[in-house]
């Protein structure tokens, strides 16, 4: 049996896209196309998508045997060779800034219907909502919904063969920020299998009731973490925010206020 896992690609890579490959609001799935196989200008995937959680997300999944590891792209569609050579590009989800959902298997590399699994075979996805609202809305989704593992969070729930229920304080029980709980998440089901996700189940309902915080604007932020300047570090600023000010504010807005502070 092999467990196909698909992962996001990243925004960040690591060489920029030709002009040409920029989503722009009268860009089609297919004008994309034609400028996409004419690119010579190409590097393997696993090369070109360097942000941090993908990256993660690709070593975990290669530190287990039987794994194989897909990207789903917005600008791609599915890749099934993380060898694969694509060129740079820039899209997302986001209107005009890259193809519907509707359209996502009609990309370069096509959808679902390249995929090629035995009978056994598993498919799990941590990926963020819009990539599996893609997935949903391919044509071919019926060919690996009795074999697809996803989360309750997931637009895929309803047509999947086994949900994970994810407990709505697990970011709390594995002491993780928002941006890195899919890792997680990845990481717990690979080496835990459903029981782990069971584990945190249990342990999110040994946490005590959860702590009331009070919103803040941006610019309150950013004046409150000019007055901590003398906290040196994002994790103890956060927590001092977060626990002892009781401060409602994101580990991203928060490391964004302190990235403003230090440029200042």
């Amino acid at each position: 049996m092999t467990i196909h896992v698909l992962i996001a690609c990243s925004k960040t890579k690591s060489i920029p896209p030709s002009k040409q490959l920029i989503w722009k609001s009268k860009t089609t799935v297919k004008s994309w196309g034609k400028v996409w196989i004419n690119q010579t200008n190409v590097i393997p995937a696993n090369q070109l998508y360097n942000g941090r959680s993908f990256q993660q997300q690709l070593k975990i999944s290669q530190e287990n045997k039987d794994v194989r590891v897909h990207i789903l792209s917005a600008g791609s569609g599915l890749i099934s060779s993380i060898e694969m050579k694509i060129p740079s590009y820039e899209a997302t989800f986001r209107k005009n800034r890259g193809p519907s959902i509707t359209d996502w298997h009609l990309l370069p590399n096509g959808g679902i219907g390249t995929l090629k699994l035995k009978p056994n075979d598993l498919i799990v996805s941590f990926a963020p909502p819009q990539y599996h609202s893609a997935l949903l809305n391919d044509p071919y989704i019926g060919r690996i919904s009795s074999q697809l593992i996803v989360p309750s969070t997931s637009p895929l729930v309803p047509i999947s063969k086994t949900v994970i229920q994810i407990h709505p304080r697990a970011k709390e029980v594995l002491g993780v920020a928002s941006t890195d709980l899919n890792t997680e998440f990845l990481r717990v089901f690979l080496s835990e299998g459903e029981e782990g996700f069971e584990r945190i189940q249990a342990l999110g309902g040994q946490l005590p009731p959860k702590v009331e915080r009070n919103g803040i604007t941006d610019a309150d932020l950013l004046k409150k973490v000019n007055e901590l300047k003398k906290i040196t570090t994002l994790d103890a600023l956060i927590r001092h925010l977060r626990d002892d000010l009781l401060i409602k504010a994101s580990y991203e807005r928060i490391s964004h206020a302190r990235k403003l502070v230090s440029v200042d």
